[in-house]
């Protein structure tokens, strides 16, 4: 289900016609696994804050085009919102997808003139593989397994976070085939890439503020986001988390029936709300 233009705008109290730059390389290297779409609002500005959207499909499927309509609607209340491709299994394993989307973090600094963005108000989000990711960026940027070699280097943390029906802790959760395709073998075999990859093992004071999104029923615990909110918050780390009831990995349930909408639990009317006023109390307003 897709959110009415028209609320969004009235819980930003902003809407603006968008525009897009698509297909834009953030390094050259690797083809079309590492470009971004940029939506932006249509009325010309600077200095705006800003949302980098990073997709999901275990590491191993999924592109930018799926948050699409999401960034359409972050542009429609005043955002800058990008989203990004990022190398896949089996062509590329950890830490290529956490180095692509500092990558991109830093693609978007470097050109935050030319793109009207504050760079300091950039935030991250991402649903399942991508709220992995997003959380890692968080809190794992300046590990040296993740610093970025592409033309833009590296870069500091995003001013904020919002993973959504995450893992978190690898540790936990190696007895899927997908994950030790992500990270490159077993725990066993390499475990370095298992506490590195898990930003539960990341955490440190001064890490950005955190909204975390998780469905209740998702077959990917809602512990992990329960205890990731946790550590958080034990390093001072202003942390929300948005446990949606009823709420699977794919499906959320229809107001007042016993039926279910095809959709990602961030998608919900509930989660945008509530990701809006994060947004304004974390960015400052568009």
């Amino acid at each position: 289900m897709r959110v009415p233009v028209l609320a969004t705008c009235l819980l930003a109290a902003a809407c603006t016609d968008t525009g897009v730059h698509a297909n834009v390389s953030y390094d050259d290297r690797f083809g079309d696994a590492t470009t971004m779409d940029i939506h932006v609002p249509g009325v010309s500005a600077s200095d705006r804050p800003a949302i980098m959207l990073i997709h999901g499909g275990a590491w191993r499927g999924g592109d930018k085009e799926m948050y699409t309509d999401a960034a359409e609607r972050y542009a429609a209340a005043g955002y800058v919102a990008a989203t990004i491709n990022y190398r896949l299994v089996p062509a590329a394993t950890y830490p290529a997808a956490v180095q692509d989307s500092l990558c991109a973090l830093s693609y978007l600094r470097a050109h935050a003139d030319e793109l009207g963005i504050d760079p300091a108000r950039i935030a991250v989000s991402g649903y399942s593989a991508g709220g992995q990711l997003s959380a890692l960026l968080g809190v794992g940027s300046q590990n040296p397994a993740h610093q970025p070699d592409c033309a833009w280097g590296p870069t500091a943390p995003p001013a904020a976070a919002i993973p959504a029906d995450g893992v978190y802790d690898f540790t936990t959760n190696d007895n899927f085939g997908w994950v030790a395709d992500f990270l490159g073998g077993s725990q066993d075999e390499v475990p370095d890439n298992y506490t590195n990859a898990s930003p539960m093992f990341q955490v440190t004071p001064g890490a950005p503020p955190f909204l975390l999104v998780h469905g209740h029923n998702d077959p990917v615990p809602i512990e992990g986001a329960e205890q990731l909110a946790q550590r958080l918050r034990e390093a001072g780390v202003s942390t929300r988390l948005l446990d949606l009831g009823g709420s699977s990995h794919l499906t959320s349930p229809v107001t007042a029936s016993d039926g279910l909408y095809l959709q990602a639990a961030s998608d919900t009317p509930e989660a945008w709300a509530v990701t809006l006023d994060f947004l304004s109390t974390t960015l400052g307003a568009p």
